[in-house]
């Protein structure tokens, strides 16, 4: 009977001690898996905040926040006042009667340029945007340059968080791989924006050609102030972009040689940044 009692007390005490190891493994394991789940958010929160790009501690994106104002202002307060459908009519002549001389050749060089440009920024921005920004794609934003201009690519511009490595082309888009990333689109736009000034230039020595188009710009056309000032604003953020775009691509080269840019392609508008695209190297696969 007492040998009974013992083994009785003995088991109980075995089952009470493995009970005991059991409840603090699984208390050890509940603390591994919570420690491991507040590293993971923690992971998540750093990447949230790297994501979101303060551009108030740039002084180069609140310049570009600086111009964006700034076109608005010229936009809503100094821009002359289009008297009934003029600005309408010079669009319907523009789209049915390109490069006939129906409109001032210098004012449709611009207005043309002002369709050149905003494909070399999707050619700039589409590859290596967006795919760690699910919210702020790079592709709506270009897409709306193309009739608003800098209204639009603007607030990406100041918005948008640099991405510099793990672009790789076998990733991109059929549109980003085959057409942005094309050289045969590079060219065509360096040949239309090369025809461009020899149609501006060709006519910049008349004078009664510079005047008219110094009466639109300040008299008579608010379409002719805004692209103007779009195109001039377009072009002086060009250089940031173009920067960013070889580095992306200049993972072989040494850190000074891939922020080097050639001067020509940001500071001869529209023909030099399609040079670029030209001559740009390739991502890699």
């Amino acid at each position: 009977m007492e040998e009974g009692k013992r083994n009785g007390v003995f088991a109980m005490t075995t089952t009470k001690i493995m009970t005991m190891m059991m409840d603090k493994r699984l208390v050890v394991v509940t603390r591994a898996h919570n420690n491991n789940t507040n590293n993971n958010n923690k992971e998540e929160e750093e990447e949230q905040q790297k994501l979101l790009y303060k551009f108030w501690e740039d002084s180069e994106r609140l310049a570009i926040l600086g111009l964006w104002f700034s076109l608005l202002a010229v936009a809503t307060f100094v821009a002359p006042k289009t008297v009934g459908s003029f600005d309408a009519d010079l669009i319907a002549q523009l789209v049915s009667s390109p490069f006939q001389g129906q409109v001032n050749p210098l004012f449709e060089a611009l207005f043309n340029s002002l369709g050149v440009v905003p494909m070399v920024y999707a050619c700039l921005l589409v590859p290596g945007g967006g795919e760690k920004q699910p919210k702020l794609q790079p592709k709506f934003f270009v897409g709306a340059s193309f009739a608003l201009g800098f209204f639009a690519l603007g607030p990406y511009l100041i918005a948008r968080t640099p991405v510099i490595n793990g672009v790789k082309k076998s990733n991109l888009g059929f549109i980003t791989k085959n057409i942005l990333e094309s050289k045969i689109n590079a060219l065509l736009l360096t040949a239309f924006s090369g025809f461009l000034y020899f149609w501006a230039f060709s006519h910049v020595f008349d004078a009664a050609v510079v005047s008219e188009f110094v009466t639109l710009l300040t008299k008579q056309s608010t379409l002719a102030c805004v692209s103007t000032c779009d195109l001039i604003v377009l072009s002086l953020v060009m250089k940031t972009a173009i920067q960013e775009d070889l580095q992306r691509r200049s993972s072989s080269l040494s850190s000074s040689a891939s922020s080097d840019v050639n001067p020509l392609f940001y500071l001869l508008p529209v023909l030099g940044p399609s040079l670029y695209l030209l001559t740009r190297p390739e991502l890699e696969e």
